[in-house]
């Protein structure tokens, strides 16, 4: 859209006034190279002083205008009047300035012109009162005026209409390129009549959950509750009452929706308040919303890739670490307890070295799975790495419970292993236990007592058994 759009687009810099990019449109306006506004301040493309132009800004702040009216000087040396809406967009990981121009020349020069018509107007009435002062022809005078009225009155309605026109004209010239960007986007939009809870949408709003208007129609903010996942809605209600309070100024949220084929579509919605009643109400609020489906399929396939372990499908050491700090804080705000498990399999390499590393690698699988159905679904298991793995015991108030789940662990592992061409493994696993806050108040603290408790079990006790942490060991 922006490389393309027949609209003078530019990206400035907030805070410098650097022109960071500079589409097509703004290069033949202006007649530099896009390479050349790039390199340029818009300081030196306004031919306002900063004086001058800090006075249009806070006139436009006056009248609620959302867009500037400035003079700008073309690469020619000539000076054009501009019309500039800008709005805070996020552009390389930096707020920027999103700017649209609007060439109004021809607009003012018209506004300009019917100033200075009536200007001369008033002055020629003006003229002829003191001559027809000067008669004594009271008739003459009275005609005189009307026709001079006659003359004001229709020559200032000529240049209203042509004003009117004119501006429809430009009207209709905005709305037909608001349209071609929305359909450039492909975005769903609506408006919501606030106090009658109202919504009106385009035909993409239904599209993206698989509805026409017609089915779903009289479409309500009730019709979007429906739609909307239950616990997504909460919290998209929690943004839009923080638009409504004023806390924030653009309302944006991502929540499912259930598609008419009864999957969950993800959607990226964003919207403002328009419209306030006197009493700071909200009355109109519109925005949009984007399909963000597949952007969220790729983002929640990522996030689980880089905290799951591949081979075995456990949590890796990462999201361990993770969970394990969550433990750490609830237990400290509550006073609760919990364990550690570290494990390591007894035999594992000679399985590796005897039938290969494919055999080796089943063997983890179904290690993985026995361990799972040992544990409960509150508790949490992990491969650390090799043949290591650990298990989070959540609220384990004695370590004798953790016990208990070491020896149902170490039982499930004890009977025989597939490994290939129909032979069957054995092997065993020290367990080494650490309790909070008994063993340790950090992950590092437990993880390490839990280690030390395992090589306790694996050399002192020969392996396939467990042993408690004990740090005078």
């Amino acid at each position: 859209m922006f490389e393309k759009h027949a609209l003078i687009m530019m990206l400035i810099d907030p805070d410098k006034g650097d022109i960071l990019a500079a589409n097509k449109a703004a290069s033949e306006f202006y007649g530099y190279s896009r390479d050349a506004l790039a390199q340029m301040n818009i300081a030196e493309i306004n031919d306002l002083s900063p004086l001058a132009a800090a006075e249009e800004r806070k006139l436009a702040a006056l009248e609620k205008r959302r867009y500037f009216v400035f003079r700008h000087r073309l690469a020619d040396g000539s000076t054009r009047t501009v019309q500039v809406s800008s709005i805070p967009v996020s552009y390389r990981g930096s707020t920027v300035l999103f700017s649209i121009i609007t060439d109004i020349s021809e607009l003012r020069a018209t506004q300009e012109s019917l100033w200075h018509y009536q200007n001369r107007l008033e002055q020629m009435v003006d003229e002829q009162t003191q001559q027809l002062e000067k008669r004594t022809d009271q008739q003459l005078i009275a005609t005189s005026l009307v026709i001079l009225f006659l003359g004001v009155v229709l020559t200032t309605m000529w240049l209203v209409l042509r004003k009117k026109r004119r501006t429809e004209y430009e009207l209709q010239l905005e709305r037909g390129r608001l349209d071609e960007i929305i359909r450039g986007t492909h975005v769903g939009t609506w408006e919501w009549h606030v106090p009658s809870g109202q919504l009106v949408v385009n035909d993409r709003w239904t599209d993206i959950i698989g509805y026409s208007q017609k089915a779903l129609s009289p479409i309500t903010i009730a019709t979007w509750e429906s739609l909307c996942h239950s616990e997504d809605a909460v919290h998209a209600q929690e943004k839009i009452q923080s638009a409504f309070e004023g806390l924030t100024q653009n309302y944006e949220c991502e929540f499912r929706m259930l598609h008419k084929e009864g999957f969950w579509v993800w959607i990226l919605s964003k919207g403002k308040v328009m419209e306030w009643d006197r009493n700071h109400h909200p009355v109109r609020m519109v925005g949009t919303h984007q399909d963000i489906n597949e952007t969220k399929r790729l983002s929640l396939q990522f996030e689980h890739m880089a905290h799951t372990d591949t081979l075995t499908g456990a949590l890796n050491r990462i999201a361990f670490r993770q969970r394990a700090d969550q433990s750490l804080t609830h237990a400290r705000q509550n006073g609760t307890k919990f364990s550690f498990l570290f494990i390591d399999l007894d035999g594992f390499k000679a399985i590796n070295d005897t039938y290969g590393h494919d055999a080796g690698d089943s063997v983890l699988v179904e290690t993985t799975k026995r361990m799972s159905n040992s544990i409960r679904n509150s508790d949490t298991l992990a491969r650390l790495g090799g043949d290591e793995f650990a298990v989070l015991l959540e609220y384990t108030s004695h370590p004798d419970d953790a016990g208990r789940v070491a020896e149902k662990i170490i039982a499930s592992l004890s009977q025989p292993f597939h490994a290939n061409d129909n032979q069957h493994v054995t092997l065993s696993a020290s367990i080494g236990i650490a309790c909070y806050p008994d063993h340790g108040e950090s992950f590092e603290a437990l993880l390490s007592c839990a280690d030390a408790a395992m090589y306790y079990a694996k050399r002192s006790l020969n392996g396939g058994t467990f042993a408690h942490c004990d740090p005078t060991r």
